[in-house]
């Protein structure tokens, strides 16, 4: 079996960091019910559920955690108008540098392009991707 690329690996470990601030973001006081928190709970096992695809070079995980990394960078920006206080944007700018990271290593390094064409390409374990 072929070895994951380090690029790939590290941005599993950024989709993993996503999941866990998933989990952990709703239970920072104040506690409440509201549409955000629904968001985290969800995505939370959604990013979690995509590390091993991504990890074994599934292309359909790799378009699918584009997509919602996409909409979560875009939804820090509501997030950033709704909460003006400086440790939120903190959090906000880490959030984007983290998503911006895993965005660039599943895309952009050539290790990263063979690693997803050769499970596509190759049928791994006699399953389509």
């Amino acid at each position: 079996m072929p070895v994951t690329p380090a690029v790939v690996r590290i941005a599993a470990a950024g989709i993993a960091f996503h999941a866990t601030n998933h989990v952990i973001v709703p239970l920072i006081p104040p506690v409440s019910w509201h549409v955000g928190t629904v968001y985290h709970l969800i995505s939370a096992p959604v990013y979690a559920a995509l590390i091993l695809p991504v990890l074994r070079g599934r292309n359909w995980a790799r378009v699918v955690i584009t997509v919602l990394l996409g909409c979560q960078f875009a939804g820090r920006f509501v997030v950033w108008a709704l909460f003006p206080e400086a440790g939120v944007h903190v959090a906000l700018v880490a959030g984007w540098a983290v998503s911006l990271t895993v965005f660039a290593l599943l895309w952009i390094p050539r290790r990263a392009h063979r690693h997803f064409r050769t499970r596509t390409s190759a049928g791994i374990d006699g399953h389509p991707n």
